[in-house]
């Protein structure tokens, strides 16, 4: 579940927002909360910790 989250946070940054000084969303980014979520509810599923 952490390397899904981790990897939803990678994929939240889009190529055109990529500079040296951007490589890693905010906190505060309102996209973070809900592609976390997302990921490691899935990834809960698929590995059993959580049903549906």
């Amino acid at each position: 579940m952490k390397l899904a989250a981790a990897y939803a946070i990678s994929k939240i940054i889009k190529d055109d927002e990529l500079n040296p000084e951007y490589i890693v969303p905010g906190a505060f980014d309102k996209r973070v909360v809900r592609e976390v979520a997302k990921a490691v509810s899935e990834a809960a599923i698929k590995t059993g910790v959580a049903q549906k």
